[in-house]
């Protein structure tokens, strides 16, 4: 997981200079113009740059919610209406009271029933059961695999892997090294466990040059058998998440660097899969059927990657906001489907940046081209504050709750005024078809 700090027009900006303006730069090319516009009080300007943004991205919660505040300053409270009612149908939340310019619509009558939608997406939603207590408050803890009868929880900042049983007793798991960083997403391939690492200044319990790598691990004794660094890299990358294909392959996502590495059955080196300008900061990936991954970018929501041809495209059918979307995991689940076409999956997200952090179960089309169908499964618990990933459980799914990277700051130092929280492991049961 990359927080803001990589989700700025520099994080897309270290892509090839020389490549055509992409979909994502020209929207952070025009919410930048437009900022620029709205300072200078050129408020019709701003307006125009912000609904050429949106009408790049229409599930963007940030582009609605700063075409409301300008069309608030250009008179238009209608208009600032309609842009928070699409925010509020997105099931999404805003401190409407807190924010100067949108409170003013507050005894609009036409605001009315955006209220109660707004007031409605604050409800609790989903119930979760704490199944185990992280072992220690304050670390960072992100990543999430189950393994016959135990849970494998990865610290960032404690640069290990704890073992987690179903009695909640956690031992030190990983056997790393002296070069040992933080580690990040995990998968569980038979017999071996892959691990995301990075290390360096701006990494909490790290320090020293930034480099990162994927990590081979013995999945029964934690013995680290072989590192895979990122090399010859244009700018920085850093990996963040992992998932192993049914050959072998395995692919990490660079969240700072904007790529998606693989490094195939047998080979001794990680090479590019995918480096796109189209993209901000992959995170989670599933792998479908034919040949194909869906990527979550924290920017812009889910693609979908040709693995033989190498194409991106947007996923398209229902609008959901996927902005924000951190971990992406396969359920284990395919619903029912008459006739002979192939199934959809169940796919669940983890967003922890979008308001409400939350936890959402989608249909996806079996060649991953559609979201046919989303459901809230949990939202607005103050477990899930700090959201970070999840797994798959043969009797549901869990994702890690108070993760801890709300006690952190943007350079990786710990927040003098943080409060330290016991994460949690929260478990849920499969969705329903």
């Amino acid at each position: 997981m990359i927080r803001a700090v990589s989700l700025t027009l520099a994080a897309v900006l270290c892509l090839a200079a020389s490549a055509p303006e992409s979909r994502l730069e020209q929207f952070f090319r025009l919410r930048k113009e437009a900022g620029a516009a709205a300072q200078a009080n050129d408020i019709a300007r701003a307006e125009t740059l912000l609904e050429q943004a949106l009408a790049l991205y229409p599930t963007s919660p940030g582009a609605l919610i700063r075409l409301a505040r300008v069309e608030i300053a250009a008179d238009k409270p209608a208009e600032a209406v309609a842009h928070l009612d699409a925010y509020a149908r997105l099931g999404l939340t805003w401190d409407i009271a807190g924010d100067k310019a949108l409170s003013t619509l507050a005894a609009r009558p036409d605001f009315t029933p955006v209220a109660a939608r707004l007031a409605a997406n604050a409800a609790s939603v989903g119930t979760l059961t704490v199944a185990a207590d992280m072992p220690r408050t304050g670390p960072i803890f992100e990543g999430l695999v189950w393994r016959d009868d135990h849970w494998l929880v990865s610290s960032v900042s404690e640069k290990t892997i704890y073992r987690i049983d179903r009695n909640g007793a956690a031992t030190v798991f990983l056997k790393g090294d002296a070069e040992t960083g933080g580690v990040f997403g995990m998968a569980l391939d038979g017999k071996v466990l892959w691990a995301a690492e990075a290390a360096g200044p701006d990494i909490p319990g790290s320090g020293g040059a930034a480099r990162t790598a994927l990590l081979r691990i013995d999945a029964a004794t934690g013995a680290l058998l072989a590192r895979y660094p990122v090399e010859g890299a244009p700018g920085p990358v850093q990996l963040g998440d992992v998932v192993v294909a049914p050959d072998g392959t395995v692919y990490a996502s660079a969240s700072v660097g904007a790529a998606i590495y693989r490094l195939k059955p047998g080979a001794q080196a990680l090479e590019v899969a995918l480096a796109s300008n189209e993209m901000g900061s992959p995170q989670g990936m599933v792998v479908c059927p034919g040949d194909a991954l869906l990527i979550a970018d924290y920017s812009t929501g889910l693609h979908r990657l040709d693995l033989k041809t190498g194409r991106l495209e947007p996923v398209g059918g229902m609008r959901v906001a996927m902005a924000g979307t951190d971990g992406l995991f396969f359920a284990g689940h395919r619903y029912a489907m008459r006739g002979a076409r192939p199934h959809p999956m169940a796919v669940v997200a983890t967003q922890n940046g979008v308001s409400p952090a939350r936890v959402i179960r989608l249909r996806i089309s079996a060649d991953c081209r559609q979201i046919e169908s989303m459901a809230v499964v949990a939202a607005n618990h103050p477990a899930l504050d700090d959201l970070t990933l999840g797994a798959a459980m043969p009797a549901g799914v869990a994702v890690i709750g108070r993760g801890g990277w709300a006690g952190y700051g943007g350079d990786g130092k710990a927040l003098a005024d943080a409060r330290p929280e016991t994460g949690q492991i929260l478990t849920f049961p499969y969705p329903d078809d």
